[in-house]
């Protein structure tokens, strides 16, 4: 089997909304950064997981998968003790998702993330006062220790820098800085 070319600018088209694709899409994209992809990355291995979960919760009559559903949560409770990695399944993530690093990630429930995303170890992506999560655009990178909490909204190419605390929107192609975060002006991306 040929390996696929990861595209960040064409995979959501590619991958539609086959959580399958979007898995393959993961493995690319882990490959192309030099990741060694099946063997021993367990933040490949969460994602991985969390997309198998989300395939058998899509599936229909889902009271004949759910033997498989309770060995998948037995599992996705093993991993998250061993890489501290909490990805909700009812959270909608696009392809090409990369987590660099394992340590105390947590995506809640009501968070979408759009294609070829980074989120970096110890970051809170959660529930705030009002009712809804956070709605990530495509290419955007989420360094470490951030949180971002309520449903806002972050554009598609924004960043999140370190040790940012996201409550409010973050403008397409910008970056968010500081506690509570600020919008700095456009800058341009060399990733």
């Amino acid at each position: 089997m040929e390996h696929m070319k990861y595209e960040p600018n064409t995979v959501k088209a590619w991958a539609g909304n086959s959580q399958w694709k979007a898995c393959l899409a993961d493995i690319a994209r882990y490959r192309t950064l030099g990741h060694c992809g099946w063997e021993a990355d367990w933040a490949l291995a969460t994602l991985i997981l969390y997309r198998l979960q989300k395939m058998v919760r899509n599936r229909r009559r889902r009271w004949l998968w759910a033997p498989v559903e309770l060995i998948l949560r037995i599992i996705n409770h093993f991993f998250m003790m061993v890489t501290q990695i909490r990805i909700h399944p009812e959270a909608e993530i696009g392809p090409g998702l990369l987590l660099p690093h394992v340590g105390s990630i947590r995506v809640h429930g009501y968070t979408k993330i759009g294609a070829d995303c980074v989120i970096m170890q110890t970051c809170t992506i959660g529930v705030g006062p009002q009712p809804g999560g956070a709605t990530i655009g495509d290419h955007v990178f989420i360094g470490c220790q951030s949180s971002i909490i309520g449903a806002v909204t972050i554009g598609d190419r924004a960043t999140v820098s370190a040790n940012s605390l996201v409550i409010s929107n973050v403008p397409t192609g910008t970056t968010a800085i500081g506690v509570p975060a600020r919008i700095l002006p456009e800058l341009p991306r060399k990733i």
